[in-house]
């Protein structure tokens, strides 16, 4: 229904009114029929011209079609593409609020419901100037002009309930808006708000680190993952051989799996120590395995150590040997000459070369059963054990750098100067002096102990009876200087025995603490001409 039409009923119902003349039903079914069928007529035009429109169907839900109407007929169809938790339909509001059936924002010539035709009111069209007043439709009614039948007046029902779905549409629109804008000013007003103090607890201006499980500590090289089982078993020390003129001794079996290597003087060469603190988790192979000595027995005794070697010096003359230390000391050793060179602890490797002497090796994933049925006591007896202090993590000695480390053992009697380069990379401490052309030694050692002792030398007469001589290296262990060197840095220090365990200090009397790691031990004559050399600087003995 367009203004004209409207317009020309309110002019009937004017002219009435002036003539004082009733409108019965009848007759205002005749105008009213008369301007539908109008109406019908615009809206089959309409129809055909809005063919891109989606069909509606009694079934289906009526929805909204695009309009130039103000933005909020379009908050449906915005809601829908924000997130759930800022915005809310339009449809849903009402439906919350009128607990009523879902209504849908329809144009003015979209259907209406059922539900709209219940409340038959007229209102007037809101954007229609010329319209009358509804004080000029009361006063219409009370002159006498009224709708017999409320079903008569179809027409006006259906422009009802188009207005009070514009009006409904309104209200919904505007209590949309209010969500929308109440949404938006509480998450707003979150993110600016001060959080309490519960959510927001000052950052602590010092950290408590966790405290760190390390699990049990190898005692000869302080590094964690050692087996418990362990830790109260007596270490093993192994003579191996370093006849410095022979190629096929070297790389030793064994060495670069050592906890520690101790390297002495012996009879114009140097001979080597070689500990580990589980004798349950020994290389396959150790060698080649050599004679005893007093000193490296000695300072074997430091650490509680049973004391393995194949053969051992005699007392004669004026000297002393390996067999007079081990009754009269009571140390617990193993001499592997005892067995079978085809048993399951002691074999013959002759790969390199075939001089006896050069190539017996100890077979240690056997040596814990050699040990077990040996009688002796296993249990570490802390007593007689030196127990190096460690650091818990890699720590630089001092100041001063010590890249590049050298060690003389004595100046007449053993030719060798050994020679250690600092790996920054690996942090270690690595030597060419145990390769040779039957491959690499891959020994890397964290700390560096080159100490010095008092020696003298002892010559035996007539050398296994065949009229020669021979001339013993003898250490005192009478304590002295040293340097350890760790982490390309070093620090130089005493050291002694004291109530048989060795203890090293520095310049003010503090203990030297090691590195986690394994280490070296050079150990030379200081009143022999032994010396250690860092970066250029000489520490040398008198002779």
């Amino acid at each position: 229904m367009n203004d004209n039409e409207l317009e020309k009923i309110l002019n009937e119902i004017k002219n009435n009114k002036e003539s004082k003349n009733s409108l019965d039903s009848n007759e205002f079914e005749e105008i009213l029929n008369s301007l539908n069928s109008k109406e019908t007529e615009e809206e089959t035009v309409a129809a055909d011209e809005s063919a891109v429109d989606d069909e509606i169907t009694d079934d289906a839900p009526l929805q909204a079609k695009p309009s130039q109407e103000p933005d909020s007929f379009m908050l449906e169809e915005k809601a829908e593409a924000e997130d759930d938790d800022e915005f809310m339909p339009v449809h849903d509001i009402a439906d919350d609020i009128n607990d009523e059936p879902s209504l849908y924002i329809v144009e003015d010539e979209a259907p209406y419901t059922a539900d709209e035709q219940e409340e038959p009111e007229i209102i007037a069209e809101e954007n229609d100037e010329t319209t009358e007043t509804p004080d000029e439709v009361q006063e219409a009614v009370e002159e006498g002009i009224y709708f017999a039948d409320a079903s008569d007046a179809g027409s006006s029902n259906k422009k009802d309930s188009k207005k009070k779905a514009v009006v409904i549409v309104a209200i919904v629109a505007v209590l949309a808006l209010a969500v929308a804008v109440g949404v938006y000013f509480y998450f707003s007003n979150s993110k600016n708000e001060p959080q309490t103090p519960t959510e927001t607890k000052p950052v602590a201006t010092e950290t408590v680190e966790p405290v760190k499980e390390v699990g049990p500590v190898n005692p000869l090289t302080g590094e964690s993952g050692y087996d418990e089982s362990a830790l109260t078993q007596r270490p093993v020390a192994v003579v191996v051989e370093n006849e410095y003129s022979t190629s096929s001794v070297r790389p030793q079996w064994g060495l670069a799996d050592a906890d520690i290597v101790l390297e002495g003087e012996s009879e114009y060469s140097t001979r080597l120590l070689l500990f580990w603190a589980d004798y349950n988790k020994l290389p396959k192979q150790i060698g080649p395995t050599r004679s005893a000595r007093p000193p490296f027995i000695r300072f074997s005794q430091l650490f509680d150590s049973v004391f393995i070697h194949a053969g051992l010096s005699r007392s004669k003359d004026n000297y002393v040997g390996a067999d007079t230390v081990f009754e009269r000391d009571n140390v617990d050793h193993i001499n592997l000459l005892s067995f079978s060179e085809s048993s399951s602890y002691f074999s013959r490797d002759k790969s390199r070369t075939s001089t006896i002497e050069h190539t017996g090796c100890l077979m240690g994933e056997y040596t814990a059963e050699m040990l077990n049925k040996s009688g002796f006591n296993l249990k570490l007896n802390e007593n007689k054990f030196t127990r190096f202090s460690f650091n818990e993590e890699a720590t630089p000695l001092s100041a001063n750098p010590a890249n590049e480390v050298s060690f003389k053992w004595s100046k007449s009697y053993c030719p060798k100067l050994a020679k250690f380069s600092y790996d920054s990379e690996k942090h270690k401490y690595t030597t060419t002096d145990f390769d040779s052309k039957f491959g690499t030694s891959g020994a890397e050692w964290t700390n560096l102990i080159l100490i010095l002792d008092e020696t003298e030398y002892i010559v035996k007469h007539n050398y296994k009876h065949a009229g020669n001589s021979e001339t013993y290296c003898n250490y005192k262990l009478s304590g002295g200087k040293g340097v350890v060197c760790s982490q390309g840095t070093c620090v130089e220090i005493t050291w002694g025995v004291k109530n048989g365990k060795l203890w090293m200090k520095d310049s003010q009397g503090n203990e030297v603490k090691l590195n986690p790691g394994k280490t070296y031990i050079g150990y030379g004559s200081s009143n022999h001409g032994g010396y250690y050399e860092i970066a250029g600087t000489q520490t040398a003995t008198t002779e």
